[in-house]
């Protein structure tokens, strides 16, 4: 047999085992997953939940976790779980149950969004946050609690934009519900700066804050939109809350919608900073191994 002969046939059977090896619509699934539906008193509406379990979770039936709500389940949970694996393997933090605030098929995210995480009303669409708020301390917490092993007092709340405005409005309104508050570039001037008053009307009475909080934006995103972030920002350090661990951070050169994969990863470490495992990072064990 000529040697181009058996170079066409070494293609071929490449090519063949190239094809055969990637099945057509394969779906991908996150491991470890389930969604939740839960029909909400709270708010009169259907509501889903996006559960992601730890890898340990089934082989310890006795062991509770800290919990993280996040907002916009419907389109960060992929980034959530890549980031909560990166953080796992680097050892920044520990073991948690990540819990994805969704909808059901068919809404408009954007609508119910606006609705839900907005803490004023500026039309018949919008300043529902204190009834969604409810939604999560008296419903949807008992629940992962109840039945997923999560922690009363490890819980953080996250979000971005009109999800980093309401993150940040429930250490207000819920104080001491959650032990930490993520905020990615949050819609800080709302309604005229309505977080800000929230806080100076709040301020009149208390001199505590406790939770860790971290405050972020990026500084390419539109003027108007980063000025009231970073005034908050301000705002909020010259408080001197007491009780307040906080963390402003500004992002070098990344928009809006790109600002969530940093922020989530200085996020997260900022809020579980405490709860730290010892131990070096995957990489250095493996190296460790090597030597």
């Amino acid at each position: 047999m000529s040697r181009k002969l058996l170079a066409l046939l070494a293609l071929l059977t490449g090519l063949i085992g190239a094809a055969s090896a990637q099945p057509a619509n394969k779906p991908f699934v996150l491991a470890n997953t389930q969604i939740v539906p839960v029909q909400s008193a709270s708010t009169g509406k259907a509501h889903e939940l996006v559960v992601v379990l730890p890898a340990s979770y089934a082989s310890n039936p006795g062991k509770t976790y800290p919990v993280l709500y996040f907002l916009d389940a419907y389109w960060d949970t992929p980034l959530l779980t890549a980031t909560y694996g990166n953080l796992i393997y680097d050892n920044q933090v520990p073991e948690f149950i990540m819990v994805g605030l969704s909808y059901p098929s068919g809404f408009n995210y954007d609508v119910e969004r606006r609705k839900d995480y907005t803490i004023t009303a500026m039309d018949a669409g919008s300043g529902k946050a204190d009834a969604f708020l409810h939604f999560i301390t008296e419903e949807v917490a008992p629940l992962i609690e109840s039945r997923f092993r999560g922690e009363k007092t490890g819980r953080i709340i996250s979000g971005s934009s009109l999800g980093g405005l309401f993150a940040i409005a429930a250490a207000y309104k819920a104080p001491g519900f959650f032990s930490g508050h993520i905020a990615i570039s949050p819609a800080a001037g709302w309604d005229k700066g309505a977080l800000g008053k929230l806080d100076e009307r709040y301020a009149k009475d208390h001199k505590t804050l406790n939770a860790r909080m971290f405050i972020s934006y990026g500084t390419a995103e539109y003027p108007g939109f980063r000025e009231p972030i970073a005034a908050f920002q301000k705002q909020l350090a010259a408080r001197h809350y007491q009780g307040l661990a906080l963390q402003n951070y500004a992002m070098e050169g990344i928009d809006h919608a790109s600002v969530k994969g940093d922020g989530y990863v200085r996020g997260l470490t900022w809020v579980f900073q405490p709860r730290k495992p010892a131990g070096p990072s995957g990489l250095t064990r493996g190296m460790m191994q090597q030597d």
